[in-house]
């Protein structure tokens, strides 16, 4: 760990910034927008521009990094991320926010393409399950600690996005001033989600589900917390704990499913997950519960995404992953892309607790299409189960030619 470390701490330091940024400019859009009077549908729209462009940028971004390389990349997406943030602040409208929030998902799909490709080439294959390890406690803690940064400042000034602009440009420095080493790059094939749904159903749609919880979570989530009448302080302990209980509980989760069926772990996870749905509704005003019901609820749904991918590589060959795990990607950055708009109506028809009723319905079907499956094929045999690498429902398929060589490395560890 050490020996990787040594060679990768400016990238994971300069991920770390990223990912603090990014954290904090979601939750932060979304409060501000409903504190400027846009109704929750409409902030959902506006958030939802962050995962349309993130879905365009997985698409286009890589070849434009094979043909012009990954340090002006790297300086040009951070610069116009940096400059797209600080227009929010100038200019406040629908279109212009949703535009900004569009750009900014191109630019963010590419910083994590970088980065993911650098943290490829820069670790050996009897490390890259520590580094992606590593990746992924860094990504998870800087969205979770980026909550906090709520309290640095009043939303409904232009501080807080002038502290975004500066993350980002600081994650610029210890990059480009001590990688250097230009890593080989390729862009990553996609198996059509048609395709994919052919070989594993249960897999395809436990990542399209995911993605549209995911995508609620992340980008109505602060809009929810103030509907529920939370201050700004609690809105952001609020986003916090979801965050961490996911990144705590994923180990878990990813263990169990490793010793037993997978498709049995993944159905009582979704309906776990649908139950605390509901009781983050039956709860009322009691902000604790809240917060270990959401705590316990993060626990359960952000492993999910790593529970799909793992489960339709158990019907592939070690060749085949990469592509189908960027096609895995491509169906979860839809339910990304579609979440926050059906979150944010949810809460305008139904109120504040139409969050948790839409994440219960979400998870509670899971849960059903996976007893389905269970009837329509037979379980995959224990000992020809992958491991469970753990990657979230916003890493980019770049970060997907890691997954054989991890996967392969903790099954030579048990």
């Amino acid at each position: 760990m050490y020996n990787l470390l040594k060679g990768t701490w400016a990238l994971f330091f300069g991920v770390g910034m990223m990912m603090l940024a990014n954290g904090l400019q979601g939750s932060l859009i979304g409060i501000r927008a409903s504190l400027e009077g846009y109704s929750a549908s409409a902030s959902g729209i506006i958030l939802t521009g962050y995962y349309a462009g993130f879905l365009l940028g997985a698409l286009y971004i890589p070849q434009r990094i094979k043909n012009v390389g990954h340090v002006r990349t790297f300086a040009a997406l951070a610069s116009i991320a940096s400059i797209s943030i600080l227009i929010h602040s100038l200019h406040i409208s629908f279109i212009g926010w949703f535009l900004m929030r569009f750009i900014s998902g191109i630019c963010f799909v590419g910083l994590y393409t970088v980065a993911e490709s650098w943290v490829n080439d820069l670790s050996d294959n009897e490390h890259r399950g520590q580094a992606l390890s590593v990746y992924m406690i860094v990504s998870m803690a800087g969205s979770a600690f980026g909550q906090l940064f709520l309290n640095l400042a009043d939303p409904e000034t232009a501080t807080l996005f002038m502290i975004v602009s500066v993350l980002i440009s600081i994650s610029l420095v210890p990059i480009l001033m001590v990688v250097s080493k230009q890593p080989d790059f390729s862009v990553a094939k996609f198996f059509t989600v048609k395709e994919l749904y052919k070989t594993s159903p249960l897999g395809v749609v436990t990542a399209i589900m995911t993605g549209l919880a995911h995508g609620t979570l992340w980008g109505i989530g602060s809009i929810y917390a103030l509907k529920n009448g939370l201050s700004i302080e609690q809105v952001s302990v609020f986003m916090f704990t979801f965050v961490i209980g996911g990144a705590i509980n994923q180990y878990i989760v990813g263990y169990l499913s490793d010793k037993y069926d997978r498709r049995t772990v993944i159905v009582i996870v979704a309906f776990l997950a649908s139950i605390f749905a509901v009781l983050a509704v039956l709860i009322g005003s009691s902000y604790t519960a809240l917060i270990i019901t959401t705590f316990i609820f993060g626990g359960l749904t952000v492993p999910l995404y790593a529970l799909a991918i793992a489960h339709t590589n158990d019907f592939l060959e070690k060749d085949e992953m990469i592509a189908a795990s960027a096609g895995i990607q491509l169906a979860g950055g839809i339910g990304l892309t579609i979440g926050p708009v059906i979150g944010g109506l949810s809460i305008d028809l139904i109120g504040a607790n139409g969050f948790w009723i839409y994440l219960f319905l979400i998870h509670a079907l899971l849960g059903v299409f996976g007893l389905f499956r269970m009837q329509i094929r037979e379980a995959v045999p224990l000992e020809e189960q992958g491991s469970t690498v753990l990657v979230g429902s916003r890493t980019t398929p770049t970060l997907m030619e890691l997954y054989p060589d991890a996967e392969e490395s903790i099954d030579s560890v048990e």
